[in-house]
């Protein structure tokens, strides 16, 4: 029978876990079986299970209580770490644990994993089912991401690994703060499949405006030499549009005799001048990321136990 690891990161929502388990014990196809990590992301109220809720299909469940509120990504890193350590799974599954990422999709992600051998897979998001103005700003999210990165941000966390994957996962920095950009710079295959997503078990989505433009950031923030160079071309490209303007002016004027506008001069000229400072820090800015890059950082596989406060076996 293969061995399924499932990653589910959870703060402050005991509500949701009995319905997680239940669902990911349909979920789990046949000839499979399921460790179940729990990861206790420095909740502030008492995370319990029942012995009751949790079904007898489930292979083991184990809750790691981390030692403070690392955030949903980097509890992800833990998680992940963790249960590579553990076993040399036949799959790993990232998957939320309020309810959104639906359990009774893992079979099919795992029939796109066996037909795409050594991809990642990942659910791609069919519709969502926040509130209209979250959808807006989730857009223009992606737009800005695309445009700064080159690269297409349309699935979230709930994915497959395989150990191999989970591997190279662990040792890259990026997966501290974003599991999906993590993924797309691995430069391992990317499979999608397409999922809807579901309302949550219980209460209210914790993913506000200013966590969505903290997550923003972390996402291109993996690409960071890549948004720089962009960003750095599009000033340069905007201070010779603007220097060839002015100059065209000065050789009209000269030549013809027609006087520029004041006004037209002055705001030009700003513009120039402004468009230059633009350059010149993007240009620092760049030389500081490829510095901050030669000097490699800690992966969640060298300390990410460190934040493990203990292991609960519940099964």
């Amino acid at each position: 029978m293969s061995r399924l690891a499932v990653i589910a990161p959870v703060f402050n929502d005991s509500a949701c876990l009995p319905p997680l388990l239940r669902d990911l014990a349909v979920g789990v196809p046949e000839g499979w079986s399921a460790d179940i990590y729990i990861v206790d992301d420095g909740s502030t109220e008492v995370l319990q299970v029942a012995a009751s809720d949790i079904p007898a299909s489930l292979q083991s469940v184990t809750i790691l209580r981390l030692s403070c509120n690392l955030g949903h990504q980097r509890a992800i890193a833990v998680g992940l770490v963790e249960a590579n350590r553990d076993f040399v799974y036949e799959a790993m599954v990232v998957i939320d644990a309020d309810g959104e990422d639906r359990p009774q999709d893992i079979p099919a992600l795992l029939a796109a994993q066996e037909s795409n051998p050594g991809a990642i897979v990942v659910a791609q998001r069919k519709s969502r089912q926040e509130a209209v103005r979250f959808r807006l700003f989730y857009t223009l999210y992606k737009w800005l991401f695309r445009g700064l990165t080159g690269r297409r941000l349309d699935f979230g966390n709930y994915s497959i690994l395989s150990t191999d994957a989970t591997d190279r996962l662990t040792h890259m920095t990026e997966l501290w703060n974003h599991s999906p950009a993590t993924i797309m710079r691995s430069r391992l295959p990317v499979v999608r499949v397409p999922l809807d997503r579901q309302h949550r078990y219980e209460g209210e989505s914790r993913m506000n405006f200013t966590a969505l433009v903290n997550h923003g950031l972390a996402g291109i923030a993996a690409f960071i030499d890549t948004a720089f160079a962009r960003l750095l071309a599009v000033a340069v490209s905007f201070t010779v549009l603007l220097g060839g303007l002015v100059l065209t002016g000065v050789i009209v004027r000269l030549a013809l005799g027609v006087p520029i506008p004041g006004w037209l001069a002055l705001g030009t000229t700003g513009a120039m001048i402004g468009l230059i400072q633009i350059a010149a820090a993007l240009v620092i800015l760049s030389f500081f990321t490829l510095s901050a890059r030669s000097t490699a950082s800690p992966p969640p596989a060298s300390f990410a136990d460190n934040y493990i406060k203990n292991r609960e076996q519940l099964k």
